[in-house]
């Protein structure tokens, strides 16, 4: 009797039809196998940083030339300027809590209006009365004359210095009031 080998009769070794066993051992396959990458979506960040830096740099530019906007309210209760209140005294006077003054005119033809206050620290004079399509404005600020155009808009008024900056003045309440302070200054 033959010693065990662990094959019986009939085994595929007798057939002669034997063949290797291929058992995958992970990177040892003679076929290469290729598994998709994610696509590197991600910007090295210098790019980023220009990129914000740019968009910043176009933020600011925007906001330095953006014309500059004023609200305005006149009602019963007092003139209202960008946030500052002036006090109705009758007659129509107004009185600011610093010292800002302001007087209007009631005419036929529109309102005239004058005023006196500190804006920014500089001291300031202004008048302002009715035009054609608007009213026409003189300032002094600290010693410097400047005069401006208004005219009408559906808000309120557009106002153009005569060094050519602009300001969107928004009136809520009378629709007629004048703004005799350089504002957007």
């Amino acid at each position: 009797m033959a010693p065990p080998s662990g094959r019986g009769p009939g085994d595929a070794s007798e057939r002669g039809d034997a063949r290797p066993l291929r058992i995958p051992l992970g990177g040892l396959s003679r076929h290469a196998v290729r598994r998709r990458r994610p696509s590197r979506l991600l910007l090295p960040w210098p790019l980023l940083a220009a990129v914000a830096g740019a968009a910043a740099a176009v933020a600011g530019v925007l906001l330095a030339t953006a014309e500059p906007q004023v609200e305005v309210r006149l009602d019963a209760a007092g003139y209202r300027i960008d946030g500052q209140q002036l006090q109705a005294r009758g007659g129509g006077a107004y009185v600011g809590p610093a010292g800002a003054a302001l007087v209007i005119d009631r005419r036929p033809e529109g309102n005239a209006a004058g005023a006196s206050a500190v804006l920014d620290g500089r001291r300031m004079t202004g008048r302002c009365e009715p035009s054609a399509g608007g009213e026409t404005c003189t300032f002094t600020l600290d010693g410097r004359t400047l005069t401006a155009t208004d005219v009408r808009t559906a808000e309120g008024w557009e106002r153009r210095y005569s060094d050519g900056r602009t300001v969107a003045i928004h009136l809520t309440g009378e629709r007629d009031a004048p703004v005799p302070f350089a504002v957007g200054r």
